[in-house]
């Protein structure tokens, strides 16, 4: 069931990891806080609490996509990665987590 998972994952994301944070607009069922927009996420502490660790879980998603499909995984301390997500969001509220998170980890594994 795992390695059905993976093989989905790597089939879809391999491709898109390509493309500049500009040029992604895909739709994506996604499942958590992660869907809603940058303000909620920085409307109150429990939402930036439930944010942060969704983003430490996306994050850690994206490198293990890269990792199993020999590309270059996002290299950045670990502290930096919501102060980044956060510089993101504040860029365009309205825009969900997902995207800023997605956004600041294309940007980083420049």
């Amino acid at each position: 069931m795992i390695r059905r998972v993976m093989i989905a994952a790597l089939a879809f994301a391999a491709p898109v990891c390509l493309v500049s944070a500009q040029d992604t607009k895909v739709s994506v069922d996604m499942i958590g806080i992660g869907r809603m927009s940058c303000a909620h996420w920085r409307s109150t502490q429990a939402h930036r609490l439930e944010g942060t660790i969704w983003v430490y879980g996306f994050w850690t998603g994206l490198n293990y996509v890269a990792a199993a499909s020999d590309q270059t995984q996002a290299k950045i301390d670990v502290a930096a990665i919501v102060a980044q997500v956060e510089k993101t969001c504040a860029q365009q509220t309205s825009q969900t987590l997902a995207s800023a998170a997605w956004t600041t980890y294309l940007e980083s594994k420049r």
